[in-house]
């Protein structure tokens, strides 16, 4: 028994050869050794041999047995690290949104896997292959490539191995391998590169279809921003063209007949109405300039007394029956801004007021000095702007719930306000004013600082 629990023993951790060689040594060493006479081959009875033969079969089942569970255990450990693997290679995939970051890698991980030089070469928008390092492998991996197929080549200069990386739809390119040792298609390392191409493939499918769809998305919304253009401007364009017209042929040949006065009235309604158009088209100029990547604007030292009042003068000379007001606080210091755009800031910003504040608005323009910039306040005295909407009014081509098609708005005042301000580095928002109404109130960087002005005025005196 001791002899046979030896004989397993080695069975489980020897091969079959080695286990069947053990228990014949160990036969014959028990008969030599303890079978009497000792050291001399004594005749074998039956018991004897039927034990012997007994503990041959064991040790060929035992052997067997070890051995198929060590097969089966490799088999395992070799099948959870492909699959650890292709995890990996899938995890790292999923993350990157460039079809070169792919590739980079993919190549990363095959060199890790096999031990061997690795590529990947891409098809090319124009439809090729990306070109190979070699001649040799610029022919096997355009073959892969075209044929769809598992091409291997050994050559004195190495082996080369190229697989293609073929999607849902098409075939995105090609996988290059250089190992030491050739292998076949349906061999464990030729099923574990053909799923790191497939792996490479979804991943190329998954850019090329958010790719797709970010486009589409664009497209749409390039499609909904030109009908809304198209929609607004061409009922702000007819109307004053119409009244232009109007009035213009109402004065061809006429002018002697009519009264002075009216024919002023009519002069007057014509000039109006073509400021009102060329307010609309450097509108919309302004947003082409300021949604550039390299807008520059043209920023010096202002005085805000300057611009408020150029802004209100030039909205007060149309008749009204309330002029705007202005208040500012005395000795504001100056801000870096372009005049031009921030009096467009004021001047829009007026019209939405008085728009929508009814029949006897009362509009006003504050200005008061903080900590690091100018606070620019337009209140008015109007039904005001809920909630809900304070951010959306500064959309492209959004109107509130106050607005009407005959009021003239567009849904661009807004939208520029807070381009120009953006662009002077300034803050715009909208909230309630105490009493009812609407405080617009924006903000514009100091071209100065305070205490830099205090310092030059000492070293000054």
């Amino acid at each position: 028994m001791i002899q046979l629990l030896g004989i397993v023993f080695t069975s489980l951790r020897s091969s079959v050869r080695a286990s069947v060689l053990t228990a014949v040594v160990s036969i014959v060493a028990f008969d030599l050794l303890l079978c009497s006479p000792q050291r001399s081959f004594s005749s074998i009875d039956a018991q004897s041999g039927i034990t012997f033969i007994a503990m041959i079969i064991v040790a060929l089942t035992v052997s067997r047995l070890s051995q198929d569970l060590r097969r089966q255990e490799q088999a395992s450990r070799a099948t959870a690290q492909r699959t650890q693997a292709l995890y990996d290679l899938n995890v790292e995939l999923s993350g990157s949104r460039d079809a070169s970051q792919l590739a980079a890698i993919t190549v990363s991980h095959l060199t890790s896997l096999f031990a061997a030089e690795a590529q990947v070469l891409l098809q090319t928008p124009e439809g090729t292959l990306e070109p190979a390092k070699t001649q040799r492998d610029s022919t096997l991996s355009h073959s892969a490539w075209l044929r769809r197929e598992f091409t291997k080549q050994s050559a004195p200069s190495g082996v080369a191995i190229w697989v293609p990386v073929v999607g849902a739809h098409a075939t995105h390119g090609a996988i290059g391998l250089a190992p030491r040792v050739p292998f076949e298609r349906d061999s464990e390392q030729g099923l574990l590169l053909a799923a790191c191409a497939n792996q490479l493939a979804s991943a190329l499918e998954r850019v090329q279809l958010a790719f797709a769809v970010r486009r589409t998305q664009l497209e749409a919304e390039g499609e909904r921003l030109r009908s809304s253009l198209l929609s607004a401007v061409s009922h702000d364009l007819k109307t004053p063209l119409a009244t232009m017209i109007a009035g213009s042929a109402a004065l061809i040949g006429r002018t002697a007949d009519l009264d002075p006065r009216a024919a002023d009235e009519i002069l007057r309604s014509i000039v109006g109405e073509g400021e009102r158009l060329s307010r609309l088209i450097h509108n919309l100029l302004s947003v082409t300039r300021l949604e550039s990547i390299n807008v520059e604007l043209r920023r010096s030292p202002e005085s805000v007394e300057d611009i408020v009042f150029s802004a209100v003068e030039r909205f007060n000379s149309q008749p009204r029956k309330h002029p705007i007001k202005s208040e500012l606080e005395p000795d504001l210091p100056l801000v870096s801004a372009e005049p031009v755009l921030m009096e467009q800031v004021l001047i829009n910003l007026l019209e939405n007021a008085t728009r929508y504040a009814g029949n006897e608005p009362a509009v006003g323009v504050h200005a008061r000095a903080g900590s690091t910039a100018v606070v620019f306040q337009v209140v008015d005295d109007g039904p005001g702007i809920g909630a809900h909407e304070r951010e959306k009014v500064f959309e492209k081509f959004y109107r509130g719930e106050h607005a009407t098609k005959s009021d003239g708005g567009v849904g661009l005042g807004l939208t520029i306000c807070r381009s120009i301000i953006r662009a002077h580095g300034g803050t715009i928002g909208v909230r309630e004013r105490p009493g009812g109404g609407t405080v617009v109130e924006f903000t514009v960087p100091f071209a100065v600082l305070p205490q830099e002005l205090s310092t030059q005025g000492v070293l000054d005196s």
